[in-house]
Order: C-alpha cells, then sequence, then structure tokens
C-alpha cells in the first residue's frame, strides 16, 4: 500500500468541488404574481372541469326530455295542427297518463316547496303513497298531454274514493283541462272557457279518450269523473249522490259549560261566521244563506254533469237521484250515469292486449278484442284504446319540469349570446345557443301570479306584502295576477295586503279560486277584472269583532283579579273585566266603522252607489255564478283565463313570462331560513310526544289559564269560515 509522501505532488492538493451558489429569496412581488400564474392555472382547469360537468349535464337531460316527449315539441308547437311526417309518425310513442286522484293531494299552493318531495324518504314510504300537486299544476299537465302525440288517452283511477278533499273551484278547473284533452282535435283560445265553442278552433286529428274508474263514487267525486269520455263502475260498487251538503259547527253550549262567553259584535244579518260563539243551531238568516249556496252550487253541478254525460234529467228526475240513496252499479248505468261495469280496473288487460296484438300478425284484432270479452264482455269504448304502455303522472310532471328548465336554460344563454360576439361563437359551437341571432327580444315582457292562499293572518300579509314589493321594483312585469284562495281573516292583515296593492302602479286582474270571501274579497277590491268560477264562495261583505269575557271561568276556580285602570278602557281588554256599557260602545263603532269602509271600498270598485253595495252586502255569501249576476264578478273563468286577460290587456309582445310568487322555499331556504333543522326537530318531537298525566290541579288549572291568551284582546275579522275565525283567534292574529 503507497504512502502518502510518495503521491505526485500534482495528488497532494486535489482541486474541490467547488458549492453551489445559493438562490437570492424571490421578492414579495415576485412571489405573488407566481402564486397568482398557478392559482390561475388551477382555477382555469377547475372552471373548465364545471363547463364540461354542466355541459354533460345539459346534454343528457336534453336527451332525457327528447326520448321521451319525441318530436312532441315540435307537433305541439304547430298552431294549424298539421300533422308531422312519416319519419316523426314513426317515433311516437302510444301511452297512456295515469291520474291516480284516489291518491292525488290537490292544493293551491305547496308551502314546503320542492322539500316535499323528501317526505317519501320517511317511515311510510312502502305505504299507500300522496301525491301533492298544485292546481295549475296538474291543469297544465293535463293541457300538455292534450298536445303531446305520445299520450293517445288518459286515466284516472279513484278507487275507493278521493283521500284528499279537493275544492269545487279547482274541480272546476280539472273538468276543463280534461275536456280540452277530450277535445284535442280542436285548438282552445281559451281552455277554461266552459263549454264554449266559440274558443274552440278545427285542427286536424281525432279526438282522445278518457277513462275514469272507481269502485265507488261521492256527489264530488263523481262531479269531476263526470268529465271523461268513459265512466267505469266497480260490478259491487255504488253511486253516492246525495247532492251538496252544508255543516256548521256551535260552540256556545261548550262554552257556557266552562263559564266563558263571547261577546259578539257584527254588521249584516247574514255575517254568520261568529254565530259558532252565539248559537246552538242555525239562525234563520243563516239558515237562509245556507240554502241559497246549496241550490246554486247543487245546480251548476248537475248543469255540468248533464253536459258531460249528454244526458236530459230535469229538476224532478235530480230529485228523485238525490232521494233515492245509492245507486248500485246497474242503477248507474241504467239511468246513463256510468257507461260500463267492470270486476276490476280493465287498464292493465288493454294495455297487455295492445302490446300482444303485434304479435298476432294474421288477425291481431280478433285476438284482442276475444282476450277483452272473455274478462269484461263487449265493449265500444275499447276500440278507441290503443296505448301500449302507461306513463306516471309523477313521471310525466317531472319530465315537464326539466323540459321547461332546458328552456329556460336556452333562453338565458341565447341572451347571453346576444351580449357579444365572443360569446355568441363560443356558445354556438358547444351547441348551447342557436347560431341566429336576435331570437328572443331584448326585454321580456312578464306576468306576475301572485297568490294569496289560506286564512288571511299577520303571517300570510307578511309574505304576500314582500312579494308584492319586489314585483313592484320589476318594470318587466306588465300585470299581476292576484290569485285568491282564502275564506279571509283579520280586518288589519287584509287592509295591508290591500293598501300595498294599491301602490302597486301596476293593472291587477282577481282569479278567484275555490273561495275569495270576506277578507279575500275585500283584497280583490283592488283589482280592474275579477275572474270567479261558478262554484267559487265569494262576497261575505261584512265585520264582526270579538270580546271573550272568562269572568265567570276565574270566579268558578277561585282566581279573583284586581286591577287599576288610568282609564275608561284601560282594563277592557282583560280576559277576566266583563264587558262594561264603555268596552261595548267602543267595540261597535269600531265595527261599524269597518263595514262602512269595507262598502265604500266595494263601491268604488264596482261603480255601484254604497246603497246598491248594501242590498248585496250584509256578509251574504254568494257562489261565483250568483256574484256575477249580482255585479261582484266580472267574468266566470279560472285562473288561465286571467293570465290570458293579462297578456292580452297589458302585454304588447308574444313572448310573455309568468311568474309565480311567493317564491317556492328551495333546500337551503329551509336550512338558513326561520324554519331551521332545530325548529322542524323540535316540533316533530311534540307531535309525537305523549301526553302528561297531570295530578297536580294547581299545574293543571294554570295550564288552562295559559291557553286563554286569545282572549286579552277584542278581534275583528273579515272571514265566511267559523274555523278560520277560531283559528286565526287561537293564534292571536
Amino acid at each position: 500500500m503507497a504512502s502518502n509522501s510518495d503521491a505526485s505532488p500534482m495528488s497532494k492538493n486535489p482541486p474541490q468541488q467547488m458549492a453551489p451558489k445559493k438562490k437570492a429569496p424571490l421578492s414579495f412581488a415576485l412571489r405573488a404574481r407566481n402564486f397568482a400564474a398557478r392559482s390561475l392555472r388551477f382555477g382555469s382547469g377547475v372552471v373548465g372541469i364545471a363547463v364540461a360537468a354542466n355541459v354533460a349535464s345539459h346534454y343528457y337531460e336534453l336527451k332525457q326530455v327528447d326520448t321521451f316527449f319525441g318530436d312532441s315539441a315540435d307537433s305541439s308547437s304547430d298552431k294549424e295542427g298539421t300533422q308531422s311526417d312519416d319519419k316523426s309518425k314513426s317515433k311516437t310513442k302510444r301511452c297512456v297518463l295515469v291520474l291516480p286522484f284516489q291518491n292525488l293531494k290537490v292544493v293551491e299552493r305547496r308551502s314546503g316547496g320542492d322539500f316535499d318531495d323528501l317526505k317519501r324518504l320517511g317511515p311510510d314510504r312502502d305505504k299507500q303513497p300522496t301525491i301533492v300537486l298544485e292546481a295549475k299544476e296538474l291543469v297544465k299537465i293535463i293541457h300538455t298531454a292534450a298536445s303531446d302525440p305520445n299520450i293517445t288517452a288518459l286515466h284516472a283511477d279513484f278507487g275507493e274514493g278521493m283521500r284528499f278533499p279537493c275544492g269545487l273551484g279547482h274541480m272546476e278547473e280539472i273538468r276543463n283541462a280534461i275536456r280540452v284533452f277530450n277535445e284535442s282535435h280542436r285548438a282552445h283560445r281559451d281552455p277554461n272557457i266552459n263549454h264554449n265553442p266559440v274558443f274552440a278552433m278545427p285542427r286536424n286529428g281525432d279526438p282522445k279518450p278518457s277513462y275514469a274508474f272507481g269502485h265507488s263514487f261521492q256527489w264530488n267525486e263523481y262531479f269531476l269523473a263526470s268529465s271523461f269520455s268513459y265512466v267505469h263502475l266497480q260490478s259491487r260498487g255504488a253511486l253516492h249522490l246525495f247532492g251538496v251538503t252544508a255543516s256548521n259547527t256551535f260552540l256556545r253550549s261548550a262554552l257556557d259549560r266552562y263559564g266563558i262567553k263571547a261577546h259578539v259584535f257584527k254588521h249584516g244579518d247574514y255575517k254568520t261566521a261568529p254565530n259558532i260563539f252565539t248559537e246552538d243551531k242555525y239562525s234563520k238568516p243563516h239558515l237562509e244563506a245556507v240554502k241559497s249556496m246549496t241550490a246554486s252550487l247543487n245546480s251548476t253541478i248537475c248543469s255540468c254533469i248533464e253536459r258531460s254525460r249528454d244526458l236530459n234529467f230535469d229538476s224532478v228526475m235530480w230529485k228523485s237521484i238525490f232521494d233515492y240513496g245509492s245507486l248500485t252499479s246497474a242503477n248507474s248505468a241504467e239511468i246513463g250515469l256510468v257507461d260500463s261495469i267492470f270486476p276490476v280496473d280493465p287498464l292493465l288487460s288493454l294495455l297487455h292486449a295492445n302490446k300482444e296484438k303485434k304479435e298476432d300478425k294474421e288477425n291481431p284484432t280478433t285476438a284482442k278484442k276475444a282476450k277483452l270479452e272473455e274478462i269484461f264482455g263487449l265493449n265500444k269504448s275499447f276500440d278507441k284504446f290503443v296505448a301500449t304502455e302507461q306513463v306516471s303522472l309523477v313521471k310525466y310532471h317531472e319530465m315537464m319540469k326539466k323540459k321547461a328548465k332546458l328552456e329556460k336554460r336556452r333562453k338565458y344563454f341565447t341572451k347571453l349570446a346576444e351580449s357579444s360576439t365572443a360569446a355568441s361563437l363560443i356558445l354556438s359551437t358547444i351547441g348551447l345557443a342557436p347560431r341566429e341571432a336576435n331570437l328572443l327580444p331584448s326585454k321580456v315582457e312578464k306576468v306576475a301570479v301572485v297568490t294569496v292562499d289560506g286564512n288571511i293572518g299577520s303571517s300570510l300579509a307578511y309574505e304576500i306584502i314582500e312579494a308584492l314589493r319586489k314585483i313592484r321594483a320589476d318594470n318587466a312585469v306588465k300585470c299581476l295576477v292576484l290569485r285568491v284562495n282564502s275564506p279571509g281573516g283579520s280586518v288589519t292583515s287584509s287592509e295591508a295586503i290591500l293598501e300595498e296593492l294599491k301602490i302597486l302602479e301596476k293593472p291587477i286582474i282577481c282569479s278567484m279560486s275555490n273561495a275569495a270571501a270576506s277578507g279575500g274579497y275585500y283584497i280583490a277590491t283592488s283589482c280592474e277584472k275579477i275572474f270567479a268560477n261558478p262554484t267559487t264562495t265569494t262576497g261575505s261583505i261584512g265585520v264582526f269583532g270579538v270580546k271573550f269575557d272568562a269572568s265567570k271561568w276565574a270566579k268558578d276556580y277561585g282566581i279573583r283579579t284586581d286591577y287599576y285602570p288610568h282609564g275608561s278602557h284601560a282594563a277592557s281588554l282583560n280576559p277576566f273585566v266583563p264587558l262594561t256599557p264603555g268596552s261595548k260602545e267602543n267595540i261597535s263603532r269600531m265595527t261599524v266603522g269597518f263595514y262602512d269602509y269595507f262598502k265604500s271600498i266595494v263601491a268604488t270598485s264596482r261603480s255601484m252607489s254604497v246603497d246598491e253595495v248594501e242590498q248585496v252586502a250584509q256578509g251574504r255569501v254568494w257562489t261565483g255564478e250568483q256574484a256575477k249576476e249580482v255585479g261582484l264578478v266580472d267574468r266566470l273563468g279560472g285562473l288561465d283565463s286571467a293570465i290570458s286577460f293579462a297578456k292580452s290587456s297589458h302585454t304588447k309582445s308574444e313572448s310573455v313570462d309568468v311568474e309565480y310568487w311567493p317564491r317556492k322555499r328551495g333546500f337551503w331556504d329551509l336550512i338558513s331560513g326561520k324554519e331551521s333543522f332545530a325548529g322542524i326537530i323540535s316540533e316533530a318531537a311534540s307531535l309525537v310526544k305523549n301526553p302528561s298525566n297531570e295530578t297536580d290541579s294547581i299545574v293543571h288549572l294554570f295550564n288552562e289559564m295559559s291557553e286563554l291568551k286569545f282572549a286579552e284582546r277584542p278581534h275583528f275579522m273579515l272571514t265566511i269560515d267559523e274555523k278560520t275565525a277560531l283559528d286565526l283567534i287561537l293564534r292571536g292574529e
């Protein structure tokens, strides 16, 4: 091994590797610029992915809608009714749209919005389903099906009866929609005009059949079922046609038993809502009003059934039917109220027979008839049924909503494309906007529909006023349609809505639903035209005040109240203080003032004198048909009629958007608004909590006393419905 001394001189100091120079730290500005560049690249990638995902979602939904509706969108938009070419016909399906009325709940407005769908995830999801639809949604579905070449028939399943009551006003609008379907070979200018050929124009094609099947029918259910082309009844079923019935509850004896007295101050002999507190039975004016209203409703329903069924019944015949009792299936078929009697619903058998028809190419008609006659006998109504598959109401509604969403998105992209050439090029390249420019007007006119649904109290008034203020600020809204489905409510809440309507500075058209009476008619006085269905309940121009006296109740329980008022009326609101002459005069004076003002605004709105208003006021309730005769309503028709009038009278362009207010609550509204998850859980817990067994009489006594909070103020009401009055009083509104 060589020593280090033997190394060459060159190896004594070998060159060392030079250390790399340290980079100077980047300045803050440079680091920020680099970070921004990386973020921009990352953000661009994320945006690109998001855009691609949205485009893919758009095309997926578009494919779904196109597959479901096929060429129906093109054919339905053909105003002249020309038939599609042979290629389109080959793609057309043959479907029957099923309307499950036995499980259908028709409402004016779904308060829960789309969140209602989550109820299907609950513990009752496997039980009998409940489908909740707004009346206007169901009408639109039937109208769409009428112009959809894929839908060849309607089938209504009433089962053992409608589980949820449906208002007569809603039934009339649904009936008219079914009439439009039955007359699908015509183009209807106004689909809510009842059996008026002036509003229907000839169109190519054949009428579509509609079928109704039920195990039995009550009076209101048959009113709806009779609008279908064919009514089928189960073999052991019956028609319970007893006519319109009115029922009222009276609490006077119950209040007397508990020592509570209701002092009522009213103007109008026919203002009968407070009779729930003061009477034990119908008073003479109350009975007179009930007889008049039920007779009018009965007459309207009988006339509608006669027209739909092509019957020639006189009043004697109808009275015989009402007095006879339940009609068996054989009785019903004999007098023409039903078309056929079947052991089961024939829908599935008809669909199965039509599918097998394709297999027997030699003699398909004979095979189909033989199979059906074996079960149901010979029936001519089956010849018009050509459907081979059924479409559920939920599925059809879901696809309609997707189609509407795609149309709304198309309008948005088209408007965006018109804003710049670059945007137009990009959007048209990926197919999100048409290549042609200016397909949409720069400013789309709107008609706003505001729905006042339910008892008019402070909470509903707040919601309506908020909507009206947003509509007033929108210059694109050219007209407001006030949709009223309310028996009335408190004076102050009705007045708050009316005053907001007065300063709207836009024309207002009123559409009355099932009821628009008292407070509901009060707010309608702001409208230039009032539309009502013949069976709408309206009028009730009157007011009443209530002051509860629980002094006897307190005395019975040994409760003594002492007070020192600084004025004559300071203690008059105390429920334990009896009504004094001064308080009586005060409440009576306010009631008179409210009634006189009510009559004055009606006189101004309807171009009548106050004396003329008095003749139709006094709290008298009218049907829509009667109200038109006495001048309280302008035209008979539903919501579509009112919207059609608003468009033709107050808009100039053909493209008019219809917006519905108040807006439906979405998921984020639910968790961020007043109705938090905690509130919902708390409310749900209160519904299932078992009531405790109170043994302590003192605790029980004070629990009862807490329920008297409703009596701490006088209540002035504009309502026809005793249930509404009681509800608002107990809620303190």
